[in-house]
């Protein structure tokens, strides 16, 4: 009896630990075609509209995807300017709204990403 239920159990432990898959590390999606046509790169120069139009580093600039989502303050994107300019880098071709702020001043935008062009917008903070 004995025999019979260490052999079961050598049997048990021995299906138990067969290897299912031969490749637990799938190899990655590599992407062929070029995507550039569907982005374009978008920068924001932020001024100071009650100091006679200078630039403003370290102002915020929010990026939002729809009207609804700029009343919510839902954005999906926030860059700090540097030198008075926010880059956004590449970003899918589009409508977007912007808002720049700077303490207490803001200012709202409506921009249009297009595909293989770079964007620039001025927002001038009052």
């Amino acid at each position: 009896m004995k025999k019979i239920f260490f052999a079961s159990f050598i049997l048990v432990s021995i299906l138990a630990c067969t290897k299912t898959d031969s490749n637990p590390n799938p190899s990655q999606t590599i992407i062929t075609s070029d995507s550039s046509q569907y982005s374009g790169r978008l920068k924001v120069i932020v001024l100071d509209g009650t100091n006679n139009n200078s630039v403003i580093n370290g102002a915020q600039v929010f990026l939002y995807p729809t009207y609804d989502d700029l009343k919510r303050n839902f954005y999906i994107n926030t860059v700090s300017s540097i030198s008075g300019t926010a880059d956004f880098g590449y970003i899918l071709q589009g409508n977007y709204y912007l808002r720049a702020q700077s303490g207490i001043k803001s200012d709202t935008n409506v921009v249009q990403v297009m595909g293989q062009k770079t964007i620039t917008r001025t927002m001038i903070v009052r």
